[in-house]
């Protein structure tokens, strides 16, 4: 993570894991959501911060939940009902209850349909958000398969030239398995950065790098700037799409939110937020059984033989190694479970309150 998205070391307090996912499940269930999917949602809220993408953790995304649970915004009893089956597919509606309590569900239907064809693609509509889109794609990689997650909708992102925005961050992510190293696994939004990441700025005082926001008339700002998105972290200015501007890129980025948006959204069935700005967000899960196109061992092999030559590769001054998707994610988690999950100390805060106010106990820290 660069160095203006990390916390500064004075703000720093450092939680016990296994207190984290007992205290977010317990906010889950105050908000009356069902205790098994409680512990799903903590699962995924707390694997993430584990694996270092603070982004789309607990510090960012909990206080919008329960915020959107009490405001009635999700459905906390929600039942998931599919829609339209076939051999290898399936449409399912989310009866508005939140993507991150679903989206394992999902995939793990995929996973079900690519054991039985070959490949497995599950499209999930009325849905809420779904946290950071890695964590599902990692559970068809957990199973010996390829995973794919993306998710659609929002409207931060302004497309190449525009002065409105009209997509969201709409992020990829594939996973997929490896033996001697740990898993590929790339994660990243279509806008040149996370909406989260400007969360995390305003937080800690930092600047975003040029190129990562448009005025109000949609221009791209081109110089390092400070950000406020409101005492609740909710509101954040427009995006640009990957790449920045037209000349490094943007063009690019654009096409891909739109290639996402197409096969979560319009695919399923729906309209994007563009077209109907009251719409829910939609998601797209897909798993590719290995063994269906090669030998598992073979294919395991030959991901070790790219990830070795990647990580052999010799560096720039610029770093003292070239890694690959997935192996910091995997190295952050190992220190984490082990020293505890860094937090901004305004998020202890917020913990410490909204336990206070659920009448739960809070966060054990070390």
């Amino acid at each position: 993570m660069l160095k203006q998205f990390k916390i500064p070391d004075g703000d720093v307090i450092r939680v016990d894991s296994y207190s984290l996912r007992k205290v977010v499940k317990d906010i889950f269930i105050n908000c009356g959501v069902s205790e098994i999917e409680s512990e799903i949602g903590s699962d995924v809220l707390v694997s993430t911060d584990l694996r270092g993408v603070d982004t789309h953790g607990v510090s960012n995304m909990l206080r919008i939940y329960v915020k959107d649970y009490q405001d009635g915004k999700l459905n906390p009893s929600s039942n998931m009902k599919i829609a339209k089956e076939s051999i290898s597919t399936i449409n399912i509606d989310g009866d508005n209850g939140l993507g991150i309590l679903q989206g394992p569900t999902a995939m793990e239907y995929a996973i079900k349909k690519a054991k039985e064809s070959g490949v497995g693609i599950v499209t999930l509509f009325n849905s809420g958000h779904i946290g950071a889109v890695g964590h599902h794609a990692r559970i068809a990689a957990d199973n010996k398969m390829v995973g794919i997650c993306l998710t659609a909708g929002g409207t931060l992102v302004l497309p190449t030239f525009a002065s409105e925005s009209r997509t969201g961050t709409n992020p990829i992510s594939l996973a997929a398995p490896s033996d001697k190293y740990p898993y590929f696994l790339f994660d990243a939004a279509t806008s040149s950065i996370a909406g989260n990441k400007v969360r995390l700025v305003a937080r800690n005082g930092t600047k975003l790098s040029a190129g990562s926001i448009g005025d109000e008339n949609g221009n791209p700002i081109m110089e390092p700037m400070s950000v406020d998105v409101s005492e609740d972290f909710i509101n954040i200015p427009n995006l640009l799409p990957l790449g920045g501007n037209r000349d490094q890129g943007s063009h690019k980025g654009y096409g891909l939110s739109l290639f996402v948006e197409i096969l979560c959204t319009i695919l399923s069935g729906n309209v994007p937020n563009m077209v109907d700005p009251n719409g829910n967000l939609c998601h797209f899960f897909a798993a590719f059984n290995i063994e269906s196109f090669t030998e598992y061992n073979i294919f395991i092999s030959n991901m070790d033989s790219m990830l070795e030559t990647l990580l052999n590769t010799p560096s720039t001054s610029e770093a003292d190694r070239v890694i690959y998707p997935g192996i910091m994610e995997y190295e952050n988690e190992q220190d984490r479970i082990e020293n505890g999950i860094p937090l901004h100390k305004e998020v202890v805060e917020w913990f410490s309150s909204t336990s206070k106010l659920m009448k739960i106990d809070s966060v054990k820290l070390l």
